[in-house]
C-alpha cells in the first residue's frame, strides 16, 4: 500500500500540466534535444520559446552553422558531455530524441511535447484508484508492479524515461510462455510475426487477421511456418463489420471502408473441433474485451495462458482484468511493457531512419508509452 500511495502522490504532484505551469511561471532554463535537420530544430526552439518556455540550450545531432537565435547555446550531441551546468529538463521533439537524451542525460527529467492529453489520463486514473489498487495488489511480482507504476507515470508525466520495458520478446515472459505442443490462438496476426515464433517453439498456431491486405502477406508466411491463418476477426457474436485499414492499427469502425467477417472464439473452436486452447494472445486495436465475451466457453473450459493488450482504451487496465476474474476467479495475473522492434512498426521504417538510429548509439527498437500487457496464468 506504502508504495502505491507514493506513486498517487508523484502522479498528482509531477503530472505535466503542473510541470509545464512550473517551468513557464518560474522561466526555468530548459534544453531542447533533436535528432532533426538544422532547420527543423530552430523551428522547435522558435515554437517552444513562443509557448513561454524558456530554452536556453539546443542539443542537436545536425546542429545550424549558423545561429540567428539570441540567447541560446547550441551543442552538438558529441559534446553533451561538457554541458554544465545540466537542464534540469529537456523537452524532446520526437521519441528518438527521447531515448537519446535518456542515454545520454539519463540524470535529466525527458519531456515530450507530443502529447496534449496527460491531464484527461491523469482524471481517469485518479477516478478508478480503488479499480487500479485492486489490479495493483493482485500482481504477483514486483517486476510488474514497477511496470503498472510505470506505465502510469510515464503517460501523466509525459516523461518516456518513467516507462519500465522488459527485457523479454514481445508476449514471451517468464512463467506465462506456451509449452510446445500447444494450442495456440493469435488474436490480431498482423503480418504474422507473432505466430511465426509461436509455431517455431512447436505450438499448433490459429492465427486471425480480418484485414484484407495484412492476410494476404501474412497467408504467405502461414504457409512457410506451418501455422493456420484466417481472415476474419474475433468478436462477442457472429457478424460482419466495416474496418479501415490501417496497416498493424486496421481496427472496426462502422463507417469503415472495407468489410470483415467476424466470429466468437468459442464457435470457431466448436466448429473446427480443437482438441484445448493452451495459451490466447490478443492485440485487436480495443476489441480485447469484446473478443474475450466471445471466448468465455473456451476460457473458463482450459484455463489457457492469455497476453492482452491493455492499452488501447484507457479502461482497458480494469475492465480486462475484471472480465477475466469473472470467468475464472482462480487467475494470477502479471503485467509486462514491451518495446517493438521496426518490424512491429504501424509505420513503414526506411534504410535511412535506421542508418541514423544506428549511428547515433540506440538500439533498433521502440521504446514508446504503448505496448503493455495483461497476462494471466
Amino acid at each position: 500500500m506504502k508504495k502505491f500511495l507514493e506513486f498517487v502522490k508523484r502522479l498528482h504532484e509531477e503530472r505535466f500540466a503542473v510541470v509545464m505551469n512550473k517551468i513557464v511561471k518560474e522561466k526555468i532554463p530548459v534544453a531542447v534535444m533533436s535528432v532533426q535537420s538544422p532547420e527543423v530544430s530552430l523551428n522547435a526552439v522558435k515554437n517552444f520559446r513562443e509557448q513561454g518556455i524558456n530554452v536556453t540550450t539546443l542539443i542537436a545531432v545536425d546542429p545550424p552553422s549558423e545561429n540567428s537565435m539570441e540567447n541560446l547555446a547550441i551543442v552538438h550531441l558529441n559534446d553533451v558531455s561538457k554541458l554544465h551546468p545540466r537542464p534540469e529538463y529537456i523537452f524532446a521533439t520526437n521519441q528518438t530524441g527521447a531515448r537519446l537524451a535518456l542515454k545520454y542525460l539519463p540524470e535529466c527529467k525527458i519531456l515530450l511535447f507530443a502529447s496534449l492529453i496527460t491531464e484527461n489520463i491523469y482524471n481517469t486514473f485518479m477516478s478508478h484508484i480503488p479499480e487500479l489498487y485492486e489490479i495493483y495488489d493482485s500482481l504477483i511480482d514486483e517486476e510488474s508492479k514497477i511496470t503498472f507504476r510505470g506505465y502510469w507515470l510515464g503517460n501523466i508525466l509525459n516523461q518516456l524515461g518513467e516507462i519500465h520495458h522488459a527485457s523479454s520478446p514481445h508476449y514471451l515472459t517468464a512463467g506465462f510462455i506456451p509449452e510446445p505442443g500447444a494450442v495456440v490462438i493469435d488474436g490480431g496476426a498482423f503480418d504474422g510475426g507473432t505466430a511465426t515464433v509461436l509455431s517455431e517453439m512447436g505450438c499448433k498456431v490459429y492465427s486471425f487477421e480480418m484485414d484484407k491486405i495484412n492476410y494476404e502477406f501474412a497467408k504467405k508466411i502461414a504457409e512457410e511456418k506451418n501455422f493456420v491463418i484466417e481472415n476474419f476477426g474475433l468478436g462477442s457474436h457472429n457478424h460482419e463489420m466495416n474496418y479501415n485499414h490501417g496497416g498493424s492499427a486496421s481496427n472496426f469502425d462502422a463507417n469503415g471502408s472495407e468489410t470483415a467477417k467476424v466470429i466468437t472464439l468459442d464457435s470457431y473452436v466448436r466448429e473446427n473441433k480443437l482438441p484445448r486452447v493452451d495459451y490466447i494472445k490478443l492485440d485487436v486495436e480495443g476489441a480485447e474485451l469484446d473478443v474475450l465475451r466471445g471466448a468465455t466457453v473456451t476460457i473458463g473450459r482450459w484455463k489457457p495462458i492469455l497476453a492482452i493488450s491493455a492499452y488501447h482504451k484507457w479502461d482497458d487496465f480494469w475492465t480486462l482484468y475484471n472480465f477475466v476474474k469473472s470467468i475464472r476467479s482462480d487467475y494470477e495475473f502479471a503485467m509486462r511493457q514491451y518495446a517493438t522492434t521496426p518490424e512491429d512498426a504501424p509505420t513503414e521504417v526506411t534504410e535511412e531512419d535506421m542508418d541514423m538510429i544506428y549511428n547515433i548509439g540506440l538500439e533498433p527498437d521502440s521504446r514508446w508509452f504503448n505496448e503493455c500487457v495483461l497476462l494471466a496464468r
